[in-house]
């Protein structure tokens, strides 16, 4: 990735404990450090499951970020100008709400080949430990990536294009009261149900599946569901046509002509649930002292499930699992 423009502003109580900005005044060099700090923050957030995905709201195009993105866009200001109105709306939102936040608005653009991307991150600090030169251990304030980190990207080519709903999306922070300060910043406003969206998919994956020899079928799921996962990753959508050609021993051809016949209309680019997917492949439930996992292909096989008795009984256990009951047996 090329990062092209980066600033960061600071947010932290003045002395009476009201919320301040502490702003830039001018844009960060990009060197090694901005490029490492940047693909920390979107490691952090590719990894999250709950990203939401949507468009600015029409109340929103003519101020808030739609807006002062717009001019940005527009070369009517540089970006050092857009961050800073940027921060004061946050400042803002922070009054309005009753917010506290201790911490960093970074903002940077990035140009991958032919897009470009705007990121907004919202991270906290926390006090970890280090041991200096004289091998004291001292505290040393780093940024939080953790779940109090909150962020935003602009796909900026799909914005401009007006080709799609889905060109913003966003992912609040889990602390109270968060998730509305990213959203009303943002302007935000949902248009893609991707759960609902996961559902439809893979019911057309099941039906598809049950035409292939039973000794494909595991193989199959597990293939779309990789290739799913790793598009999500990505923060890219998953296209029938890429979907098609990574699969291996199905028919490209007419599975790439099913799904195109039985999925919505404008369904050739899918933003998917990524926890919705890999529960079709794998069932899995933790407690305090139980944890159990199976492959989906399983049930019904070596697993069954009687509702009735709320029971799974397993016929052929893991040769791991077996040599320890049996020692435990034996003892």
């Amino acid at each position: 990735m090329t990062i092209t423009h980066c600033i960061t502003h600071q947010i932290h109580p003045d002395e009476s404990g009201a919320p301040a900005l502490h702003s830039r005044e001018t844009e960060l060099p990009v060197d090694d450090q901005v490029e490492t700090l940047a693909a920390d923050l979107k490691r952090a957030y590719l990894s999250r499951i709950n990203r939401e995905y949507g468009r600015f709201s029409e109340a929103s195009q003519e101020n808030g970020l739609a807006g002062e993105l717009a001019q940005f866009c527009a070369e009517q200001v540089d970006f050092v100008t857009f961050s800073s109105r940027l921060g004061k709306q946050l400042l803002q939102r922070m009054q309005e709400l009753g917010s506290e936040l201790r911490g960093h608005l970074i903002l940077f653009t990035e140009q991958q080949h032919e897009q470009q991307a705007l990121y907004l991150f919202i991270v906290s600090q926390r006090i970890a430990s280090r041991i200096n030169e004289r091998q004291e251990v001292e505290p040393v304030l780093t940024l939080d990536f953790g779940a109090s980190m909150m962020a935003l990207k602009v796909d900026l080519t799909l914005w401009r294009s007006e080709a799609g709903d889905a060109y913003l999306s966003m992912s609040p922070s889990r602390a109270r009261g968060m998730a509305e300060l990213l959203q009303q910043l943002a302007g935000f406003s949902a248009s893609v149900d991707k759960a609902a969206a996961t559902r439809d998919f893979l019911e057309r994956i099941e039906t598809f599946s049950q035409k292939l020899p039973e000794e494909q079928v595991g193989d199959f799921r597990n293939q779309v569901v990789e290739y799913c996962v790793e598009q999500d990753l990505q923060d890219a959508p998953v296209e029938i046509g890429g979907l098609s050609q990574a699969l291996d021993g199905v028919d490209t051809s007419a599975f790439s002509s099913y799904l195109a016949d039985h999925l919505p209309e404008g369904g050739g680019r899918l933003l998917l649930d990524r926890k919705s997917l890999q529960r079709y492949v794998k069932f899995a439930g933790r407690e305090r002292d139980l944890a159990i996992s199976f492959s989906s292909y399983q049930l019904n096989k070596r697993i069954h499930y009687q509702a009735e008795s709320d029971t799974l009984s397993i016929t052929g256990l893991p040769k791991m699992l077996r040599s320890q009951l049996l020692g435990h047996v034996e003892e």
